[in-house]
């Protein structure tokens, strides 16, 4: 790099990060969030939450959650090579079952852990219930 006269960096994404990598709304006002197979949707209007997992070879399987069956919410960080992973779930009903409501996936460094935060406490605030891991250092999440 020296003879090129680039500098190194060693660690964090090229150029610091980047804001902007939280979940976009549809035209409807909708929080849509894509991950794997399955497409989830936050309509805050009908206070539901649909889940809709693509099935193969055709066909879709639907899923829905009503606020009232979310008992918190919960924001992880996880780290896997050169990429991280946000990932805001929803816990719903007594056994607890997660439902990933948010999420992206990119380059370590590239998103803000405090944007993301903030953006989970907002969406506990809409949702009436509390958030674990958006910014108590002991709770094993981020």
């Amino acid at each position: 790099a020296a003879a090129y006269g680039l500098t190194v960096v060693e660690e964090g994404a090229p150029g610091g990060r980047r804001p902007g990598n939280l979940p976009a709304r549809d035209e409807m006002g909708r929080l849509v969030s894509s991950l794997g197979r399955e497409e989830v949707t936050l309509d805050e209007a009908a206070r539901e939450i649909l889940v809709t997992r693509r099935r193969f070879p055709v066909g879709r399987s639907r899923r829905r959650v009503t606020f009232a069956e979310v008992r918190r919410l919960e924001l992880t960080y996880e780290v896997k090579g050169p990429f991280e992973t946000f990932t805001v779930w929803a816990l719903i009903g007594l056994e607890e079952s997660r439902v990933a409501v948010a999420a992206y996936q990119g380059y370590e460094g590239w998103a803000d852990p405090e944007e993301w935060r903030e953006f989970a406490r907002e969406l506990g605030r809409s949702l009436g219930v509390e958030v674990a891991g958006a910014g108590e250092p002991d709770s094993g999440t981020l």
